[in-house]
């Protein structure tokens, strides 16, 4: 991760000289971009959430890959190298979860019995 980032850093673009037909800088704007992507990366694994960082690796990975046109050709190696490093070294191992426990089934209520609810003689009177 420090090697990229430090490739990032010493192709990042700055310079106030006109650019010339072959590039001497990564674009500040590209550099920066990485710089957050492989920052994310770290910070998603030091949560232990390898899968994701992984799949951030790869998507950087892309990135990179698409942009070589913009990347000085004296870069291109060490940048690939770097981030290729990156991915390799980033293993997914799924978190596993607990499994829920089902909710604890609740007593059966005993059987209500009616006392003359229902008006069927029940002795209460005023029956004919």
């Amino acid at each position: 991760m420090a090697a990229l980032l430090m490739v990032v850093a010493a192709g990042c673009g700055g310079s106030a000289h006109p650019q010339r037909t072959e590039l001497r800088e990564i674009p500040r704007a590209l550099a920066q971009d990485w710089e957050g992507q492989a920052a994310e990366i770290a910070s998603v694994a030091s949560t232990g959430d390898s899968c994701r960082a992984l799949q951030l690796a790869r998507s950087l990975h892309t990135a990179v890959v698409t942009s070589q046109p913009q990347v000085p050709v004296r870069l291109r190696a060490p940048l690939l190298t770097g981030v290729n490093a990156l991915a390799e070294r980033i293993t997914c191992v799924p978190i596993v979860q607990p499994p829920k426990k089902p909710p604890a089934e609740k007593p059966p209520k005993p059987p209500h019995e009616h006392h003359g609810h229902n008006g069927h003689g029940d002795g209460g009177g005023n029956e004919q």
